[in-house]
């Protein structure tokens, strides 16, 4: 059988990876998003959930990540998210000099890989 696939959101695309996992719970089976949050019915989702955010992110205030993060414990689905130190939103992406965060950036990456390869089945 298929174990399904994983999703890996940036920014907007976190929101289209949330709403992907919500609604073809039976197809994914992880979901990462980067500095981005959005709001839905997790209820029926099968997916683990891995979020890396900013500490300080214009785009993505704390109270959405941690709505989102409570949506998710609420609707029973593994989750865990990372909050990083000295960050904006973009940290992540070495064409954004503003924001760029190398430490951050490996760090979040090195996560994500951890969580993919041990991430359950659908």
């Amino acid at each position: 059988a298929s174990r399904g696939i994983a999703v890996i959101g940036f920014s907007l695309g976190a929101y289209y990876a949330l709403d992907l996992a919500a609604a073809e719970p039976g197809r994914v089976h992880s979901v990462v998003v980067f500095y981005g949050t959005g709001g839905g019915d997790f209820s029926g989702s099968r997916a683990a959930y891995l979020g890396h955010f900013a500490d300080a992110d214009e785009f993505e205030p704390r109270s959405g990540v941690d709505a989102l993060e409570a949506a998710l414990r609420r609707a029973g689905r593994p989750v865990t998210f990372h909050r990083y130190a000295g960050t904006g939103h973009w940290f992540f992406e070495p064409d954004r000099a503003q924001a760029f965060n190398q430490a951050a950036a490996s760090l979040a990456w090195d996560r994500t890989v951890a969580f993919l390869e041990r991430s359950p089945t659908a």
